[in-house]
């Protein structure tokens, strides 16, 4: 077994790229969300509380907050955002909430619990490896909170709906954050297997279209040379006045023209392949019209075409369709005697197009 360790890296950068990317928005939102809540917060603990609270101090981290995600929101519209904006902007939370707690009462706040919430933004946008180094900083954090804060003086009451409401916080905004990023990944990364199976289906087609290029090249020439060869036979089978084998060599050239008609539209498809124009739209007129320039002389007064459609009508996909009633009205003369008559009916039943050939 073969692994490549580079296509595997390649791969893995790739999709935390892609992770990062699709978890920015939904960072900056929660951040708003933060923001929101400590203003909510600072004003219950203050003035409905009357907690001693450095007001100022608290204003000041808010306003770093507020500040920094503005900046991430005009450099996401300016720039494309570096790799390391986001560890950088989950580091700069734990710091910023950390001082928060020590102006509002460190480990004694219940909303200390929130630490968690920036863990779990680190393992589901940064994976394991930047979510230990938060969990490590923040047990610093917290660790520092314990011995040294600002004292937060609140009611018993208070502080136990306090641990209840930051207990509550944290489940609502983790399941909120893992939520909606895990849906916008799993949005993303059906739209890109989409991609990569039209990218297949695309390159198989180019292949198909160059072998069909190259066949009707090859087969040119040795085709040329029978026509030649056909010719030439006719023309000494009359002088020769051998009727019966002068009209198998113009069956033979009848059949190589044909062949070479044959090329020549292949040779147009690949053109068309190329140009993207392979499901240009077309109308009934046209389509019947090239039908009966795809039969041979003799048997383009043989097919009856019955529709009530009128001629203007579009098709779409209209070489397609040449194709396929081409294949069925070719199976239909070849079966049946020279002189009987090949029927097609056209029809359109609740938004399908309905071909049908009578032999």
């Amino acid at each position: 077994m073969i692994v490549d360790h580079g296509g595997l890296r390649e791969t893995w950068t790739q999709q935390v790229y892609q992770h990062r990317q699709v978890a920015l928005p939904w960072l900056a939102r929660l951040r708003w969300i933060a923001v929101t809540g400590q203003v909510a917060a600072t004003i219950l603990a203050a003035f409905a509380l009357a907690a001693p609270l450095p007001l100022p101090h608290i204003a000041l981290v808010i306003s770093v907050t507020v500040l920094s995600n503005l900046v991430l929101y005009i450099w996401d519209r300016i720039h494309e955002p570096p790799d390391w904006i986001i560890p950088a902007v989950i580091l700069l939370d734990v710091l910023l909430f950390t001082v928060l707690l020590y102006f509002t009462g460190g480990a004694q706040n219940p909303f200390s619990a929130l630490y968690a919430v920036h863990v779990a933004m680190a393992v589901v946008v940064l994976g394991s490896g930047w979510a230990w180094i938060t969990v490590a900083l923040s047990a610093a954090c917290y660790a520092i909170v314990c011995l040294t804060h600002w004292p937060l003086r609140l009611p018993m009451a208070a502080m136990q709906f306090g641990t209840w409401g930051a207990l509550v916080l944290v489940m609502g905004l983790i399941t909120y954050f893992v939520g909606r990023v895990m849906r916008s990944l799993r949005r993303r990364e059906a739209e890109l297997a989409q991609a990569r199976e039209r990218a297949s289906r695309t390159e198989h087609l180019a292949s198909l279209t160059t072998l069909a290029a190259g066949a009707a090249h090859e087969l040119g020439t040795p085709l040329a040379t029978i026509a030649l060869a056909a010719k030439e036979m006719e023309l000494a089978l009359v002088q020769d006045r051998d009727p019966s084998l002068a009209e198998d060599a113009q069956l033979i050239r009848r059949e190589v023209d044909r062949c070479r008609a044959i090329l020549d539209r292949m040779r147009v498809d690949v053109i068309q392949d190329a140009a993207g124009l392979g499901g240009v739209t077309g109308t009934l007129g046209q389509l019947i019209a090239e039908l009966r320039q795809d039969l041979r002389g003799d048997e383009r007064p043989r097919l009856l075409v019955h529709t009530s459609e009128p001629a203007e009508l579009p098709l779409p996909a209209a070489r397609v369709l040449r194709r396929a009633v081409g294949v069925l009205l070719r199976n239909a003369f070849d079966a049946s005697p020279e002189t009987a008559q090949v029927s097609l009916f056209f029809n359109r039943n609740h938004g399908r197009i309905i071909f049908r050939v009578e032999d």
